[in-house]
């Protein structure tokens, strides 16, 4: 990070099976990212047998990554972090984040990962042959009803289409992220 430049927090937004997380494993390392996934968080915090994938795991791992942002916002403040694993659905979820960020004086680059429903459909049922997806519910019906119920993302974001391959969807991202830097 330049002396004198701010930190860029990119929130990836998206339905399970939009490409979030490909997306922040292709990215990190072109970027020199540091990455937070709620996922990998909350599967770290709980034994695997007491793993259950219930809404107040989530909860858990959610407020720890928020924990785990605020801190790195606030000491090491690394040039970019990606904040993944979760769709962020809800208009309140997004706006956390971005009190968070905002309050550290570092920016936000919303990036609303989207991919043609069949694209999903077909990703997270060839994701159910990972049995942590399995009992995570990770499958269609469930991103039908992730879909049904998310709120329209009212703060700026850049749309990144992850159907049109993952080498394309990074470029977008760097373009996105150098227009970001430049209005910083």
């Amino acid at each position: 990070m330049k002396p004198g430049s701010r930190p860029l927090v990119l929130l990836l937004v998206g339905l399970p099976g939009a490409g979030k997380t490909t997306l922040a494993r292709r990215l990190a390392p072109a970027i020199g990212a540091v990455t937070l996934s709620r996922d990998d968080i909350r599967d770290a915090i709980f034994p695997e047998a007491l793993l259950d994938y219930s809404s107040e795991q989530n909860q858990v791992g959610t407020d720890a990554l928020l924990g785990v942002l605020g801190y790195l916002l606030a000491r090491p403040k690394p040039a970019f972090i990606i904040v993944d694993g979760k769709p962020f659905s809800r208009r309140a979820e997004i706006t956390t984040v971005k009190q968070l960020v905002e309050t550290s004086g570092a920016g936000l680059l919303i990036l609303h990962c989207v991919a043609p429903e069949a694209v999903i459909k077909e990703r997270l049922q060839r994701g159910l042959r990972d049995q942590r997806n399995v009992r995570a519910e990770r499958h269609p019906e469930k991103a039908a009803r992730i879909r049904a119920e998310f709120e329209p993302i009212e703060e700026p974001h850049v749309v990144i289409d992850t159907s049109q391959g993952a080498d394309t969807a990074v470029a977008l991202c760097l373009s996105a992220i150098g227009s970001a830097s430049l209005s910083a």
